[in-house]
C-alpha cells in the first residue's frame, strides 16, 4: 500500500506470501464474469483478480499484541522530561521550533498538544524571534503555525524575494532552508502566489542537488520530493523518521527512546484491535460466500489506523475498518460481478433500507445486503444507546449516494461513454466513498452533535469534498496507461485526453495540478470549521492516505511486496530497541 523510503528492515510476512509472485490482474474483458469489464467505481479503482488475502485469519490470531507495563511507565517518565524541554525558557526560538517539528515527525507530538500550543503562542515574545532571518527559521515557523491552525501570513517570506519579484538565487545554496521552504509551500491557500512560486522554485532547484552533498541530506530531499510532509500519513512518517532521526548527529536520546517505545505500544494496541476485527470478519463470512470479491480486511484496518491512530480512537478505527471492508465488497459487486439489472436492484434496496427488498436480490447480493444492513444498524444502535441520537438516516444517506454513483459509472462503462472531465468529477468524488468513511468516522468521535455540524455534513463541506477529490485524482493517476484502461471505464485522465484532444502525459499533468488545487482548498477548509480538531485531522489524513496508497499503483487490489511491507512495518513488526 505504501512506498517507504530507504527501508532496510527485514520483512516479516506470513508463509502464504509466496503468492506475492502471482501475476497481477489480467484486465482483458474475458477475465470478468460480466460481458463488459467495468472501471472500478470506488476508492479502490483497479481491476481485480479476486486474489485471496495473504494475511490469513490464523496468521492474524498468531500475532502477539501484549507489551510490558514497564514500557508504558517508561513512556510516562519520558513524557515528563520532554515537557520540561518544551517549557525551558533558556533555549532559543529555533531550538524550540525544531523540537516541536521532531516531536511531530516522530509521532509523539500528540502527547504534548497543550505544551506545543502554548509554545507557539508565546514564541513571538522571545527576543531572538524578531532577529532570526534565516530561511529555515521563517519557513519552519510558518509551517508549524499553519499545521496547528494559525492562519499565518505568507508575507513572512517576502524578505527572500528580489526586486524582480522572484525568490533570490543565492537561496539555492542553503539546502536546509530550501527544504523547509518546500515543505512550507504545501500549506498554501488559494490566491497565495508567494507560496505557489515557492513550491515551483524549490522543486526546480532541489532536483539539481550536487551528488557530492551529504548523503543524509540528499536522502531527505529525495523523500520530500516524492511526498511532502503535509501530504504524508503521520503514522507512516513516524516509522520512517525514527530511522532517520537515530542517525542524526544532534539526535536527542530521550526523544528517540520515547518515539520507539510509543510506536511499539501503539502498534501492540492496534494489533489487538486487528485480531478482534479479523474475528468479526470471519464470523461475518462474506469473504467465503463471495469468492469473487477481494478479501482485504487487514488493509482496511491499516486504512483506519492511517486516519485515526491515537489510543482514544479505538471505536473510530473499528467503524472505519468495517466500512472500508463493505466498500471493497460492494465495489467488486458493482465493478466485476453484478449485471446492470442486478446493480439497479441492489441500489434500490439500499436506498429503501427495508429487509423486504431482499426478495428481489440474487442470492450472492442477499448476504452482502444483510451484512451491510445489520452492521450499519448496529453502529447506529450503539450511538443511540450511548448518546440518544439517531445517526441511521445519515448513514443510509451516504451509502445510498455512494451506490448511486457506482451505478452511474457502471452504466457509463456499459454504454462505453466517456463523460467530460467536469461531469466525471461531479460523480467521481462521491464514488470515491469518502463521504461514507468520513461521516461514519465523525459519529465515532466524541465531538458534540450540533445543528451546525449536521448542516455541514448535509452540504458536503470542502473538508470532505476536497479530501474525496484528492483520493479520486490520486486513484486515477495510479491507473494503467490509457490504452489499456479503455476496457475498464472512464478515469479523469481519459476524460481530459478526449475532451482536450491531448496526450496522456498532458492529462496526467492536468490531474496533478488539480490535486494541488484541491489541497489549497483543503488547507483553507480548516479555518472557521464547525468540526473539532479530531475530525479535521481524520479528514486530512484521509487525503494523505490516498497519496500513500496510490504512489506505486493500487496498494489494495495487489498485495505486492511494497503493500505487504507497509502492513508489516506499521502493524506487525515492532521496532527493535537497543538497550543502552
Amino acid at each position: 500500500m505504501y512506498r517507504l523510503c530507504h527501508c532496510s528492515l527485514p520483512l516479516l510476512l506470513p508463509s502464504t506470501c509466496v503468492r506475492l509472485g502471482a501475476p497481477k490482474c489480467d484486465i482483458s474483458p474475458c477475465c470478468f464474469n460480466n460481458a463488459s469489464s467495468r472501471r472500478k467505481a470506488g476508492i479502490f479503482r483497479q481491476c481485480t483478480n479476486s486474489q485471496r488475502s495473504i494475511w490469513t485469519h490464523d496468521f492474524v490470531e498468531s500475532l502477539q499484541g501484549d507489551y510490558k507495563r514497564t514500557y508504558v511507565e517508561r513512556v510516562e517518565k519520558l513524557n515528563e522530561e520532554v515537557k520540561d524541554m518544551l517549557i525551558d525558557e533558556t533555549v532559543g526560538s529555533l531550538t524550540k521550533l525544531e523540537l516541536i517539528d521532531d516531536l511531530q515527525r516522530l509521532g509523539i507530538g500528540y502527547h504534548f498538544e497543550k505544551e506545543i500550543k502554548r509554545t507557539l503562542d508565546i514564541l513571538p515574545l522571545y527576543k531572538d524571534t524578531f532577529f532570526e532571518d534565516s530561511l529555515h527559521f521563517r519557513a519552519l515557523y510558518f509551517r508549524l503555525l499553519r499545521q496547528h491552525g494559525y492562519k499565518a501570513s505568507q508575507d513572512v517570506l517576502k524578505d527572500f524575494i528580489s526586486k524582480t519579484g522572484r525568490f533570490r538565487q543565492d537561496l539555492c545554496e542553503d539546502v536546509k532552508g530550501m527544504l523547509s521552504l518546500y515543505e512550507a509551500s504545501h500549506l498554501c491557500l488559494e490566491g497565495e502566489n508567494i507560496l505557489h512560486d515557492a513550491r515551483d522554485f524549490t522543486v526546480k532547484h532541489l532536483k539539481l542537488l550536487n551528488d557530492n552533498m551529504d548523503p543524509r541530506i540528499t536522502d531527505e530531499v529525495i523523500c520530500a520530493l516524492e511526498l511532502p510532509l503535509h501530504w504524508k500519513l503521520p503514522r507512516l512518517e513516524a516509522r520512517d523518521y525514527i530511522d532517520v532521526y537515530q542517525r542524526k548527529q544532534k539526535m536527542n536520546p530521550v526523544l528517540l527512546e520515547l518515539a520507539q517505545l510509543d510506536f511499539n505500544v501503539l502498534q501492540a494496541i492496534h494489533r489487538e484491535e486487528l485480531k478482534n476485527m479479523s474475528r468479526w470478519w470471519k464470523h461475518l463470512g462474506l469473504s467465503d460466500k463471495l469468492n469473487f470479491a477481494r478479501d482485504r480486511l487487514v488493509e482496511g484496518f491499516l486504512w483506519s489506523v492511517g486516519l485515526a491512530y491515537k489510543p482514544e480512537h479505538q471505536r473510530c478505527r473499528e467503524w472505519i475498518a468495517k466500512t472500508v471492508s463493505f466498500i471493497i465488497t460492494l465495489d467488486d459487486i458493482y465493478d466485476i460481478h453484478g449485471s446492470l439489472h442486478e446493480l439497479e436492484l441492489l441500489t434500490t434496496a439500499i436506498e429503501r433500507w427495508d429487509l423486504r427488498e431482499i426478495e428481489q436480490l440474487p442470492d450472492y447480493m442477499r448476504i452482502c445486503y444483510l451484512a451491510l444492513f445489520n452492521t450499519t444498524n448496529d453502529i447506529a444502535y450503539t450511538k443511540y444507546k450511548e448518546h440518544g441520537f439517531d445517526i441511521l438516516p445519515h448513514l443510509k444517506k451516504v451509502w445510498t449516494e455512494f451506490c448511486k454513483a457506482m451505478l452511474l459509472e457502471a452504466k457509463w462503462s456499459k454504454m462505453q461513454y466517456t463523460p467530460l472531465l467536469t461531469e466525471y468529477l461531479e460523480n467521481a468524488w462521491v464514488s470515491s466513498s469518502t463521504t461514507v468513511v468520513l461521516v461514519c468516522a465523525y459519529f465515532a468521535t466524541e465531538q458534540p452533535i450540533t445543528d451546525d455540524v449536521l448542516e455541514a455534513l448535509e452540504n458536503n463541506p470542502d473538508i470532505i469534498y476536497c479530501s474525496a477529490m484528492v483520493l479520486r485524482l490520486c486513484n486515477d493517476l495510479a491507473s494503467s496507461s490509457a490504452g489499456i484502461d479503455r476496457d475498464c471505464g472512464p478515469s479523469a485522465i481519459q476524460c481530459y485526453m478526449k475532451e482536450a484532444n491531448t496526450s496522456e502525459q498532458d492529462a496526467r499533468d492536468k490531474v496533478r495540478g488539480l490535486i494541488f488545487k484541491m489541497w489549497k482548498k483543503l488547507n483553507e477548509s480548516i479555518y472557521d470549521s464547525p468540526f473539532e480538531q479530531s475530525f479535521v485531522d481524520i479528514a486530512m489524513n484521509h487525503a494523505r492516505t490516498a497519496h500513500s496508497i496510490y504512489r506505486l499503483g493500487d496498494g489494495i487490489s495487489f498485495q505486492d511486496l511494497e503493500a505487504s511491507k507497509s502492513v508489516a512495518r506499521l502493524l506487525i513488526k515492532p521496532i527493535n530497541i537497543q538497550k543502552s
